[in-house]
């Protein structure tokens, strides 16, 4: 198979849909002779803020000299950018010799889309022979295909009721499940959490003895917002619990990742006519994230948005009112989207001025016409976040590389 073949082949694994379990991951692992053995891992679980997470304690990592790997999902702008090695996606032709290879292997153990990707990723780091993984759980932790990677730590970011029909509902029943990923006696970084959820962990610390750190504050982050402060301090704690250096080196690794570190999507501001906010914002506690940053821009902002059918996205619009204005609603490339049509009805009756454009393309061409020259926001799913961005990009509305805040307001 080339790439493209490969791709199509492996996007068509997605009809299976979603298996909870680690039967298949175990059995795949064991023929491919156990690559996940050959690196260590830090496991990123909770609601939000994983990809973030993982992408500062990579850059930490590559400031520091050591080999990494970073897994995560979904990808916003290309397949490939769920597999990274040393800040380069997973090659081309990589993908296709895995996929020529173990085809036969994946259809013998019915594995899933993110079970392939997630066997994919561990081949590929040993084949790179990388000393650290970054590893996102796609889903829950206990039961999560990632759990079958040699885990060193694991960093919980907190949580939000989700995919309660799978993990449970309620915030203490979907904890238990995240942080059931952490091997025995290892390290789990995690701040102090309200007390349900406190309780759920230091049940969990006591039972599998585990190394309960709470990250030390840090007064500045990578990434823009003041959420991302949590998460770089999550980094920056995994960073000196686990890597082996010294605080100072620690500290200086991540001093320079802030000003290096670009994460593709999240407040991710670029310099155009008009400059464009790209943010995913797929549950109401990234959206309370967005809304705090673009608050201070004054009167409400031109905005593309829109959602997966199973979000809760109802919740969402009602804390985009009074925020943003006009909004141009469109449908994401999705089997789970949310129609345009739909969204924009429900939009209209909430007091909206509303436009549908149902092509993702289209929807950022007449946002734009909307804005005139000022800066506007695209928002809600990665795939509305992702294909916005290609868009743009590929149309020459914006530049191609996030920029900080200032350089597109000032």
């Amino acid at each position: 198979m080339n790439y493209r073949e490969a791709e199509k082949w492996l996007f068509s694994r997605r009809r299976m849909g979603m298996k909870y379990g680690l039967e298949r991951m175990i059995s795949i692992m064991d023929e491919l002779d156990h690559p996940e053995r050959k690196f260590q891992t830090v496991h990123i679980v909770g609601t939000n803020g994983k990809g973030s997470t993982a992408a500062i304690l990579s850059g930490i990592a590559s400031d520091l000299g050591i080999s990494w790997g970073r897994g995560t999902s979904p990808h916003l702008i290309d397949y490939r950018e769920r597999i990274a090695v040393n800040d380069g996606w997973i090659p081309e032709d990589a993908v296709a010799e895995f996929i020529t290879d173990y085809r036969h292997a994946i259809r013998r153990h019915s594995a899933t889309f993110f079970e392939i990707t997630t066997a994919m990723a561990a081949w590929y780091f040993a084949s790179r022979s990388v000393e650290w993984v970054a590893a996102e759980a796609g889903l829950g932790g206990r039961l999560d295909a990632t759990r079958t990677y040699n885990g060193a730590g694991t960093i919980f970011t907190g949580v939000r009721v989700e995919h309660s029909r799978i993990l449970g509902e309620t915030r203490e029943k979907i904890a238990a499940e995240k942080v059931a990923i952490a091997a025995p006696g290892t390290v789990l970084v995690a701040a102090s959490q309200t007390p349900g959820v406190e309780e759920v962990v230091m049940e969990a610390v006591v039972r599998e003895s585990l190394r309960r750190v709470f990250p030390v504050a840090v007064k500045k982050s990578p990434l823009p917002g003041s959420h991302q402060l949590e998460n770089g301090s999550l980094a920056y704690t995994a960073a000196l619990e686990l890597f082996g250096r010294s605080a100072e080196e620690i500290e200086a690794a991540y001093s320079r990742t802030c000003t290096s570190l670009r994460w593709p999507g999240r407040l991710d501001h670029r310099s155009g006519s008009p400059s464009i906010l790209f943010d995913v914002a797929h549950n109401p506690q990234s959206m309370e994230a967005l809304i705090k940053h673009i608050k201070p821009w004054g009167k409400p902002v031109p905005t593309v948005v829109g959602f997966l059918s199973d979000k809760p996205w109802r919740r969402m619009v009602e804390l985009l009112r009074g925020v943003v204005g006009p909004v141009v609603v469109t449908t994401p490339d999705s089997e789970r989207k949310l129609t345009a049509r739909e969204l924009a009805i429900h939009m209209k009756q909430e007091g909206f001025q509303v436009e549908v454009r149902d092509k993702i393309g289209d929807a950022v061409a007449r946002c734009r016409e909307i804005a005139d020259k000022i800066p506007m926001v695209v928002t809600g799913s990665f795939f509305v976040v992702g294909e916005a961005i290609n868009e743009s990009v590929s149309r020459g509305w914006v530049h191609g590389l996030p920029n900080s805040a200032e350089d597109v307001l000032d």
